[in-house]
C-alpha cells in the first residue's frame, strides 16, 4: 500500500493532498510493506520523495527524490541517504515529443484506446470530479512476437491539475507507454523495428486522478512454450486534501550533494 501526499501550491500556499494505491494480481509476487510518497508543486516546481524497497522483505531502502523544475526545463533525481544527485533534461509532454522513431514499411503494433464519459458527477474536497471509462488494446503483426494485452480504467478525475506533469494531463499521447511490456513479448524486440498505429475515440479526460480501478490482462509466453493468462490491477484513491504551506528550498538541490550519472539505491 502506497500513501502519496502532493501539494498544489498557489503562492507559498497549496493543497495537501493525501493517496493510497495498491497493485494486487500475477505481478505482484510479495506483499509490499506501507510506503509514503510525497509530492510539493509550488508554480511549475515539483518535488516527490518516496522510499525505495529494500533489498529483502522487511528492509527499509533508500529515500529518492525527484525535482521538475518546469520553466527550466530540468529535472534532478536524488539519493539523500548516499547525498547524490543526477540531472536530466526535462522529457517532452507533447505527443509528437514522445513518438519514438520508426522504421518504414506498414503498421506492425496495433494500440486501439477507447474512452467513454458515463456523464457522472460528484463532489471531494470541495471540487467536481467526472467518471471516465478508459480501454486500451494492444495487438501485434507475427514478426514482433507480442501476445495481445488488454487494460481498463475505471477513473474519477478531480478538476485540479496534476502535479506530475509539466503539461495538463493528455490520453492520447499515452499509448505507447504500454509497448513491449504489457504485450508479453519475449523483451527482444528491437524499438527500432516497432511501427506504431494508434486508434484513439472519445473523450479526453484531464485533471487529478481522485480514484482509479486499473485492470491489465495480458497473454504470456512460458519457456515451455505453453501460454499463460496473467491478470493484475491496481487501485489508487485520493483520501484527503487540505492546504498547507510550502518551502521553496524544496526545489533545489542540497549543497553538499554528489552529481553521478547514475544513482545507486
Amino acid at each position: 500500500m502506497i500513501f502519496l501526499v502532493a501539494t498544489l501550491a498557489l503562492g507559498q500556499t497549496g493543497l495537501r493532498i493525501k493517496m493510497v494505491s495498491r497493485t494486487t494480481g500475477a505481478h505482484h509476487l510479495m506483499d509490499a510493506s506501507d510506503q509514503t510518497t510525497t509530492t510539493y508543486v509550488q508554480g511549475p516546481n515539483s518535488r516527490i520523495e518516496w522510499p525505495v524497497s529494500g533489498p529483502r522483505p522487511g528492509r527499509a531502502g533508500a529515500k529518492m527524490v525527484v525535482i521538475q523544475r518546469c520553466a527550466d526545463h530540468v529535472m534532478f533525481t536524488l539519493n539523500l541517504d548516499n547525498q547524490e544527485y543526477s540531472e536530466f533534461p526535462r522529457p517532452g509532454e507533447s505527443p509528437k515529443d514522445n513518438l519514438l522513431k520508426q522504421g518504414e514499411g506498414p503498421p506492425n503494433l496495433f494500440i486501439e484506446k477507447t474512452v467513454r464519459d458515463t456523464g457522472e458527477t460528484k463532489s471531494a474536497f470541495g471540487h467536481t470530479a467526472r467518471h471516465y471509462i478508459t480501454t486500451t488494446k494492444q495487438t501485434s503483426s507475427p514478426e514482433l512476437g507480442l501476445e495481445p494485452s488488454e487494460t481498463v480504467e475505471d477513473a474519477w478525475y478531480l478538476d485540479i491539475p496534476d502535479p506530475r506533469t509539466c503539461t495538463p494531463r493528455s490520453h492520447p499521447g499515452s499509448g505507447f507507454i504500454g509497448v513491449g511490456v504489457g504485450g508479453g513479448g519475449n523483451g527482444t524486440t528491437p524499438v527500432e523495428k516497432i511501427r506504431p498505429e494508434f486508434k484513439y475515440s472519445g473523450p479526453d479526460p484531464q485533471g487529478l486522478i481522485l480514484s482509479s480501478k486499473r485492470t491489465n490482462t495480458a497473454i504470456h509466453a512460458l519457456q515451455t512454450g505453453e501460454k499463460q493468462k496473467n491478470q493484475f490491477t491496481t487501485s489508487t484513491e485520493v483520501v484527503d486534501v487540505s492546504e498547507e504551506h510550502i518551502d521553496p528550498n524544496l526545489f533545489q538541490v542540497p549543497s553538499g550533494f554528489k552529481k553521478v550519472s547514475q544513482l545507486s539505491h
